[in-house]
């Protein structure tokens, strides 16, 4: 119960209402770093609170490429926006970055739960709305700018480019494109690097 309350899905709950959800359908189940967690593919049939842990999720594209969709920190919901699609398939996979701990509560079972919670149902929608809005500005990263303005939201956000390998899957883009085009910005004096990495001027 502890440990579903780090959800702030469920942190407003009774101790009442939330002993009826455990006696639902559910298991608490956990995935040592580096495992596999879902695979893309894999159909949605349970709410899946991770309540301990760090993980990534990752889309495979063309020519076997990997971009990094997100990185996740307990305590939050994984996959929320596809339980209840049509079909309900996740897209991407999940890893363990480091030991983690997973609740599961069956759909149908958490859909009810809903319906007698209704600060439950609007807090999940909120977490629905916030994981659209990052979705979107997700996509519009990808589909609107090129590698070049990736590149500065990128040190806007994060200030620097410490790893390429690891900032390319981010971007989308391989890291020999990433390095050319970090090379071209240097030459324009765009950015500037350093024993920290690359930075905007």
């Amino acid at each position: 119960m502890e440990e579903l309350k780090r959800i702030k899905l469920f942190a407003g709950c009774s101790d009442e209402a939330l002993e009826r959800l455990l006696k639902s359908p559910c298991r608490r189940q956990e995935y040592p770093a580096g495992r596999r967690m879902l695979n893309a593919g894999d159909p949605c049939r349970a709410l899946m609170a991770l309540v301990e842990g760090q993980a990534e999720s990752r889309m495979s594209g063309e020519e076997g490429r990997e971009v990094l969709v997100d990185r996740l920190k307990a305590p939050m919901l994984l996959a929320p926006a596809f339980l209840f699609a049509s079909p309900n398939i996740i897209p991407v996979e999940v890893n363990a970055v480091t030991d983690c701990m997973v609740w599961h509560i069956n759909r149908e079972a958490f859909f009810e739960f809903l319906q007698q919670e209704p600060t439950v149902l609007r807090a999940f929608l909120e977490v629905l709305s916030q994981r659209g809005h990052f979705l979107s500005g997700k996509m519009r990263t990808f589909a609107v700018n090129g590698l070049r303005n990736r590149i500065l939201e990128y040190l806007e956000a994060n200030g620097s480019i410490t790893s390429v390998a690891d900032v390319a899957q981010q971007l989308g883009a391989t890291r020999p494109s990433l390095s050319r085009v970090l090379s071209d910005m240097l030459d324009e004096g765009v950015i500037t690097k350093d024993t920290k990495g690359y930075k905007k001027v």
